[in-house]
Order: structure tokens, then sequence, then C-alpha cells
């Protein structure tokens, strides 16, 4: 006999008030499906944590957009953009991915992120091809991403194998990559790896090999830091 899916129960399921960006824009979360998602906020409203008796945190560095987009993939487990990715839409949505992928970063929220690998690998081959994030993006992910970032080694794999070569030749490709060092390095070495003997183009497989796996340590220092943005005088 087949087994039945387990759903998630929101009846008679506390909720918890989240407070937003600068003018603290309150979402409330059931929390059950928070806690499923989050490590994060699970162990941050345990214990003897403040938020734990408050029900409520501030969050006043997250974006809103952001998290407007994440707390309607915990209810929808959908990825969901403001508007269809295509070559005149594509920086807009490609800025929405990257801050929804900081979110899903700081929180611990491993599947959201290996969600968002998925869109944008399946932009980087075809038949779904449209140009690369740009340097503002890039510039964004590598300010809020540790150097194991998933997020990081498709931007640099896609530049590596689905960019012409003629890009790097342009007069104002060195000016545009000098101002990012850290991209530039990641550049290098994979290009250099490129030129390897058998070198496999890693676009030519599956998203999930740039799936990430939760990390209790990455939790913890998460956790940290989150309590750290919601301390109040």
């Amino acid at each position: 006999m087949e087994q039945r899916p387990t759903h998630l129960k929101l009846r008679d399921v506390p909720t918890l008030i989240l407070h937003v960006g600068p003018d603290e824009t309150a979402y409330h979360v059931h929390q059950d499906l928070l806690f499923s998602a989050s490590k994060v906020f699970k162990a941050a409203f345990s214990g003897k944590f403040r938020e734990s008796s408050d029900r409520s945190m501030s969050l006043p560095d997250d974006d809103v957009e952001a998290f407007e987009s994440m707390t309607r993939w915990l209810y929808t487990q959908k990825l969901e953009l403001s508007d269809p990715i295509t070559a005149e839409t594509s920086s807009e949505c490609y800025w929405q991915l990257a801050k929804l992928n900081t979110l899903a970063d700081k929180y611990d929220i491993t599947t959201l992120k290996n969600l968002i690998i998925d869109k944008l690998f399946e932009l980087s081959v075809p038949p779904k091809y449209v140009k690369p994030p740009q340097m503002d993006v890039i510039t964004y992910v590598y300010q809020n991403t540790t150097e194991k970032s998933s997020f990081r080694k498709l931007i640099v794999a896609w530049y590596t194998w689905n960019i012409d070569f003629k890009w790097y030749t342009d007069d104002i490709t060195r000016d545009v990559i000098l101002k990012l060092p850290e991209f530039t390095a990641d550049l290098a070495i994979s290009l250099a790896l490129r030129t390897g003997y058998h070198a496999i183009n890693p676009l030519r497989g599956r998203s999930s090999n740039y799936h990430e796996k939760p990390a209790e340590e990455v939790v913890k220092k998460n956790v940290g830091g989150v309590l750290n943005s919601t301390c109040t005088a």
C-alpha cells in the first residue's frame, strides 16, 4: 500500500512575529513551518533566548522583498519571481535570486538554497540560456556569501564554460573584473582547470552537483549573528 504523504499541520500551531527591515514590516509565520525549514530560527526561539518568551524577533538588516519571497516559499514550496526570466528581465531576476540566497544562507535554509541553484543552473544552459549575472550582482553575491557558496561556484562555472572568449578581449572587461579580485581569482583558477587534460564542463552535469548540505556549525554561527542583530538597549 502506497504511503500517504506527511502534511504539515497548521491548526492550533502558534505563530511568530518577525519584524523585517528598517520599517519593521511584520510577518506572522506559523512556528512549526518556520522551524521545519530553519534550524537557525528554531534555535533562536528556543531555550533561554529572549525571543523564546517574546515570540517575536527584529530583523532590521533583512531585505523585505526577499523575506516576502522566502515566506511565500515556506507556504507554497515554490520559487516565485516577480517576472518570468527573459533577456529583458534577467538582471532584476538575478538580483531577486541573489538576495533570496543571502537570506536562505543566513538562516541555513538548505532546501531553498538548492532550489535557487536549480533555477540558476536551468538558466545557464540551453535551451533556456540567458545572459549571466552582471558584475553588480556578482559583487553582491561575493560580499554576502562565503568562499564555499554554491552560488559563487555556479557563477564562476558559467563564466568559465558558457561565455564567449571574446568577452575577455573587450576593453572594459579588465576594468570590470579588477573591481572584484575574489571573483577574478576564482575565475582564473577555473579557466586554468578548463585547459587541463580531460576537463569536463560541469554545466553538462546535474544541478544537484552544486547542492549544499546543512552543517551544524553553520547553524550555531548564524544563530549568534541573528541574535546579535536583534539586541536592543
